[in-house]
């Protein structure tokens, strides 16, 4: 059984490894919108993200700048659409750390069906075509969750710091660790600073150069800019329950009528900009709480259950072809969720699964104040959801 499995890692693999070939020669399918900001955003890092006096500030004060970075290093060697190979060497380690977390549980075979079932999730293959941060934060997230199962706090930390500069994500982050110390009622302070050091550094360092530049100290305008999003919706929401209104399902648009009526641009004074928009978004926060509740959960049936048709429509004109991955991607995420839920349901949780749920779950919480969903937001989560089903499967195998 085992040899099989390890022969159907290889192929998947190998296979994947063609597909990223295919998928390199046509830019409908590795560029995405977001992908030509990080592409803008790369081309001079000092200009963008070091530069006091920059007129066009809002694409450099949304976006972190890890990733530019990374491409910028990257496109000075090599063609910038081979960037979706450093995707394919990032899910080579997260398979990798999936196998070692596993095996510590259980055996090889188990660990190697764990590794199949991440090789054909559809949602993690569509992001390791793009030009995205999607493939290297799922395993800068998930190095960090190993690290602090094998109780390397530092190295935990460091992968989270990471994350915090490619993704605005690390303050939750590095929060659900420390509630996790707390629970497991680790009483040496010494690991609770491990785990934050380089996330205060990293992060820190990104709150510091947002102050030299713009006047003002702030992670992310992406922040404030969802939550504006997610109260403005909320309230819309709770008038007629319409969720196809443009307040709730297009992204920017309240932030648009929000310029209007301020008489403000993305050009205007940085820091009187980000001041008010981070004054705005607090405004409604404690307003129209199950109106906010009934969005959540909305966003959460579309972050969990979504299955990026759109993406995949990019990669065949078949129509049997698509309707082949739509159907499978609706089999798979449904297994995965329902799995998920026995396991928040269940009773005499080990720590390890606690750990695991406690990370899954914030995360899902958190992705899922955006008031229209996305799947693309699972991905990070996916190899987490793959150990949860495993766990279903063989629950009672788990090691303390």
């Amino acid at each position: 059984m085992e040899k099989i499995t390890k022969t159907s890692i290889s192929f998947l693999i190998f296979s994947r490894f063609l597909f990223l070939i295919y998928a390199s020669k046509l830019e409908k399918i590795y560029l995405t919108k977001d992908s030509d900001h990080y592409l803008e955003l790369s081309s001079n890092i000092s200009y963008y993200f070091l530069n006091d006096n920059l007129n066009d500030y809002w694409l450099s004060t949304f976006r972190m700048p890890g990733y530019p970075l990374l491409i910028n290093i990257f496109h000075k060697i090599f063609d910038v659409n081979l960037l979706i190979f450093v995707n394919f060497i990032a899910d080579l380690l997260t398979l990798y750390l999936i196998y070692k977390i596993l095996f510590k549980y259980y055996d090889s075979t188990i660990a190697c069906i764990g590794c199949i079932i991440f090789l054909i999730n559809p949602n993690s293959l569509i992001s390791s075509t793009q030009i995205m941060t999607e493939s290297i934060s799922t395993t800068l997230l998930f190095t960090s969750f190993y690290f602090f199962d094998e109780k390397k706090y530092t190295f935990s930390g460091l992968s989270v710091g990471l994350l915090g500069i490619i993704k605005p994500l690390g303050l939750y982050v590095v929060f659900f660790y420390l509630i996790l110390l707390i629970l497991r009622r680790n009483k040496k302070l010494t690991n609770y600073f491990k785990i934050a050091l380089f996330p205060v550094i990293l992060i820190g360092s990104v709150y510091v150069n947002n102050y030299i530049q713009y006047e003002t100290s702030f992670y992310s305008t992406s922040s404030s800019f969802h939550m504006q999003w997610f109260n403005t919706a909320s309230n819309n929401i709770c008038k007629n329950y319409d969720f196809n209104e443009l307040e709730v399902s297009e992204p920017g648009y309240v932030f648009e009528n929000w310029l209007l009526e301020n008489n403000l641009s993305k050009q205007s004074d940085s820091k009187i900009l980000i001041n008010k928009l981070k004054l705005d978004s607090k405004i409604g926060f404690f307003k129209n709480v199950h109106c906010k509740l009934l969005s959540i959960s909305r966003s959460t049936v579309w972050n969990m259950f979504g299955i990026r048709g759109s993406n995949w429509e990019s990669i065949s004109d078949n129509n049997y072809v698509y309707l082949s991955i739509r159907l499978f991607s609706l089999i798979y995420v449904s297994l995965i969720n329902f799995s998920l839920l026995r396991m928040v349901l269940s009773k005499n949780k080990s720590d390890f699964l606690l750990s695991l749920l406690l990370i899954t779950v914030g995360y899902i919480v958190v992705s899922s104040i955006l008031p229209f969903g996305n799947s693309r937001t699972r991905v990070l989560i996916e190899p987490f959801l793959v150990i949860i089903f495993v766990c279903s499967l063989r629950f009672k195998n788990v090691k303390s």
